[in-house]
């Protein structure tokens, strides 16, 4: 599909808390995945009141890569609304998040980069979770998916990946998710007010450096109360 030069401009916006040991790689992985791609691009890491030294380590790869640009929440406010304020503070005519943990490599995201502009939502999706993920985080996810896809009548193969939105459509969008939760309703609401959709597989690599934050307390309340939004959404 032929796009327009003017259609592949994205904002990267990769939210990071305590991902001191994995930043810069994240940032690297993004920066390898753009050259030499016709994309015009900026990348905002929005640090989520960290106590590790990750907003200082971004500070210093603005100098490096220009395009960088560090945006910083006084305290903690979760996933979502770190995605929230990226969202605000993006220029450009697309949206991306890509997560601080470096979980996806230079190819895969290239692979995801090159979609821009070739429909209004394109979806990422893991492909061999079970390779790439423990049991217990593939069963968790994919029984996710089955009930999100029970709720809003679809068949989509994965609600919590890497999505590439329009701007507006976002900047337009109530988005009522602070936690992991928030990438399905994103995706859910932008589905219902958009026509085209593009599903590519990507290669997931999980996180080798710091803690996973998922299977914390706070995040499966959000989780629940997430689902409870779109379930409400898919009802309007």
């Amino acid at each position: 599909m032929s796009v327009s030069a003017a259609a592949r401009r994205l904002s990267i916006i990769i939210p990071a808390y305590n991902e001191a040991e994995n930043i810069l790689d994240t940032l690297e992985n993004c920066t390898q995945a753009l050259s030499g791609l016709p994309i015009a691009h900026e990348i905002l890491v929005i640090d989520d009141g960290s106590r590790d030294n990750t907003a200082e380590l971004v500070r210093q790869a603005a100098a490096r890569w220009p395009a960088v640009r560090l945006i910083q929440n006084e305290r903690n406010m979760g996933f979502g609304a770190s995605y929230r304020r990226g969202v605000e503070a993006a220029a450009l005519d697309h949206i991306v998040m890509v997560h601080g943990d470096n979980a996806w490599g230079a190819a895969t995201l290239r692979d995801l980069f090159s979609r821009v502009g070739e429909a209004d939502v394109i979806i990422g999706y893991t492909q061999n979770m079970w390779q790439s993920r423990t049991w217990v985080r593939t069963i968790v996810s994919k029984l996710f998916t089955q009930i999100v896809n029970v709720l809003t009548w679809r068949r989509l193969t994965y609600y919590n990946g890497l999505q590439i939105h329009r701007a507006g459509v976002l900047k337009g969008m109530t988005i009522e998710s602070v936690g992991y939760g928030f990438q399905a309703e994103v995706l859910v609401k932008a589905l219902q007010t958009c026509r085209t959709r593009l599903e590519v597989p990507m290669d997931l690599t999980e996180r080798l450096k710091g803690e996973s934050k998922a299977f914390r307390l706070k995040n499966m309340i959000n989780v629940m109360k997430s689902l409870y939004i779109i379930r409400k959404a898919s009802k309007a």
